[in-house]
C-alpha cells in the first residue's frame, strides 16, 4: 500500500507542477508523527531504488533533540528524488536537504523507509533561531494554498509539546 503511494506521487509529479497531498496543520503532524527530531544533516546518499525505477536519497540527521518517539543519535531519512550522473528525478513538494542545514522534522515510517510526514509540511527548517516549512510546490484537496508556519524555534517546539501533552 506504501509503496502505492510513494509511486502515486511520483506519477503525480511528473505529470503535474504541484503535488497533491492532505492539508495537515501543526496538531495533525505532531499527532501522526512517529518521531520528531531537531538536528542536523550530515550527509547524503543517493542511489536506485531496489527495482532500479526509482532515484531515493538517504539524508543522515544527527538529533540533537527528541521531542517525540525514541531516536538514536542518527536517523536516516529517505526520500523520492535525486541525481544520479545525468538522470535527475524531481518530485514536487517532496523535501530535500543540504549538508550542514539545521531543521526540525516530523517523521513516519513508508515502505520501510523513514520519510517526511506531509512531504514538505513535515520539514522545518531552522534559520536564525526560526523555523519555516516551505509548502509553495503543494496543491491540497480544498484548493486552497498551503500557508508556510514560520516562528521563534523554542515557541515552536513549546507548541508541538503542549499539543503532545494533551
Amino acid at each position: 500500500m506504501a509503496t502505492r503511494v510513494l509511486l502515486a506521487i511520483l506519477f503525480t509529479a511528473v505529470f503535474a507542477y504541484a503535488t497533491t497531498v492532505q492539508r495537515l496543520g501543526l496538531e495533525d503532524l505532531a499527532k501522526k508523527a512517529h518521531t520528531i527530531v531537531v538536528g542536523r544533516v550530515t550527509n547524503s546518499r543517493t542511489y536506485w531504488s531496489p527495482n532500479g525505477k526509482v532515484i531515493l536519497t538517504n539524508y543522515t540527521f544527527q538529533v540533537d533533540e527528541s521531542i517525540k518517539g525514541q531516536a538514536g543519535r542518527n536517523v536516516e531519512i529517505t526520500t523520492i528524488g535525486g541525481r544520479i550522473g545525468e538522470v535527475e528525478l524531481r518530485v514536487s513538494g517532496m523535501p530535500s536537504f543540504q549538508t550542514g542545514e539545521n531543521a526540525v522534522v516530523f517523521l513516519e515510517q513508508s515502505a520501510g523507509y523513514q520519510t517526511v510526514l506531509g512531504l514538505g509540511q513535515g520539514k522545518f527548517t531552522v534559520m536564525a533561531g526560526q523555523v519555516v516549512n516551505s509548502i509553495g510546490d503543494l496543491s491540497f484537496p480544498d484548493g486552497r494554498p498551503g500557508v508556510p508556519t514560520r516562528m521563534p524555534l523554542p515557541d515552536f517546539k513549546t507548541r508541538i509539546r503542549t499539543i503532545l501533552s494533551r
